[in-house]
């Protein structure tokens, strides 16, 4: 017999490519969701699942939290789509934001994080004149041709290109260099050998993109340096640490204050979102019209229901001991799961920073993604597809991170637990048969 789940994806595949929009989405078998609520998701045949992805981290309060529907719907009944002048919403959002995050003192706002990466490295163009942008080995900053390379790569292709996609123009994509993470040096070699041919650093503070390794202060401190002494932009991308760690995001936490950021996902809650927050003689290029604009357009830019997520989870994420709550609920998972590895003497590792969290599984010490080539990729997966079996929802996916949302507390994270106790004792066995 034919599940809701099966007969879903079925139709999927004949009008969808590959029947998922993304395929990043593929969780190894037909699961159609059909209801979201705190940390659970249900399917269409009823069952219930743990949800650790989250929308890619999107969902920092829990899926269909009361006040982020309150707020769209207030709205919703005076605005819709205008796309012509100002809202006062606009303006009340940006204010917040320049007020939370330390380099903002403007704000432009767009519909995805990508979006926003491909907005911030136009503008660093645009306003030193130079071509050329360093973006870290294992980083992800989005789908456009300027950064959509050297992401999760196979160790033969470590220093070379090695684009995510078929049809990336390689006329754009040559002016990006690659360099190793947390390995200042290289970028300060790279900046003296190619002189006032750089525009942009752009970086993730913290490389959650190949699961969480983090920027060392040292390394974001010689950045900064860096750019300022050569007249490079430096980006900080924190569309995955922006207001899940802090509402300033991580350079509210480490102290060091880019010339750009870009931000996403978490803003909202779950509603599309991009936004590009920086120095103001930099952003203003975006207001202007004539010579030396840069063009940031889009129907959607600052949509009404977008908005007023925006401010709503401002609100909720600015409530005391918020985010020591995040942490404090990642820190129990994490420290649980190792005392789980310690028993059953797997090599492995859980990592991580505040709510974002996996299992990394290799031992000792690691600063960027040539260390994660000790992954042991076969009993990541493994674990990953044990753990989607028993309807916790992973991205299936190694080296990937996970997440907690506000509405997973320790019970929900005990009924896990156990899951994972069985899983690793049964790969325990299996490494030592």
């Amino acid at each position: 017999m034919t599940t809701n789940n099966e007969a879903i994806a079925s139709r999927a595949e004949a009008v969808i490519p590959g029947g998922l929009l993304s395929p990043s989405r593929r969780l190894g078998s037909p699961i159609a969701f059909a209801r979201a609520a705190g940390p659970y998701l249900y399917d269409a045949d009823g069952a219930r699942y743990t949800d650790y992805h989250c929308a890619f981290g999107a969902n920092v309060l829990g899926h269909r939290h009361p006040a982020i529907a309150a707020a769209i719907n207030e709205v919703a009944e005076n605005l819709d789509l205008v796309g012509a002048g100002v809202l006062e919403l606009e303006v009340e959002v940006a204010e917040l934001l320049v007020k939370a995050i330390p380099c903002a003192d403007q704000v432009a706002f767009c519909s995805s994080g990508s979006e926003a990466t491909y907005h911030a490295l136009r503008l660093a163009r645009a306003y030193t004149g130079r071509k050329q942008i360093i973006k870290f080995q294992g980083g992800y900053h989005g789908w456009h041709d300027y950064v959509a390379m050297n992401g999760q790569s196979s160790r033969q292709m470590l220093g070379s290109f090695d684009p995510m996609s078929d049809g990336i123009l390689f006329d754009a994509a040559r002016y990006t260099k690659i360099l190793p993470y947390n390995d200042a040096t290289a970028v300060e070699d790279y900046i003296r050998a190619n002189p006032g041919e750089v525009a942009a650093i752009i970086v993730e503070p913290i490389a959650h993109n190949m699961g969480a390794v983090i920027g060392r202060d040292q390394f974001l401190r010689d950045l900064r340096r860096i750019s300022t002494d050569n007249g490079v932009i430096l980006i900080f991308d924190e569309v995955i640490t922006g207001f899940r760690h802090a509402l300033g995001g991580y350079q509210s936490i480490v102290g060091i204050t880019p010339d750009l950021a870009t931000f996403g996902k978490a803003a909202t809650s779950g509603y599309p979102i991009g936004l590009v927050a920086g120095r103001r003689d930099i952003m203003e290029r975006v207001g202007r019209t004539g010579e030396g604009a840069v063009f940031m357009g889009g129907t959607f830019n600052g949509t009404p229901s977008s908005m007023a997520a925006v401010k709503a989870t401002v609100q909720e994420l600015s409530r005391p001991g918020v985010y020591e709550r995040l942490f404090e609920l990642g820190d129990y998972l994490r420290g649980q799961i190792n005392g789980i590895i310690a028993r059953h003497g797997l090599r492995a590792q859980a990592a991580g920073f505040g709510s974002v969290w996996l299992v990394y599984f290799f031992d000792g010490e690691f600063k960027d993604y040539a260390d994660l080539l000790r992954n042991d990729n076969e009993l990541d997966m493994r674990f990953r597809r044990a753990l989607i079996a028993g309807r916790q929802i992973f991205q299936p996916l190694q080296l990937k991170r996970l997440y907690l949302s506000l509405s997973h507390d320790q019970s929900v994270l005990n009924d896990t637990l156990e899951l994972i106790d069985t899983t690793m004792a049964d790969l325990a066995r299996s490494v030592a048969a």
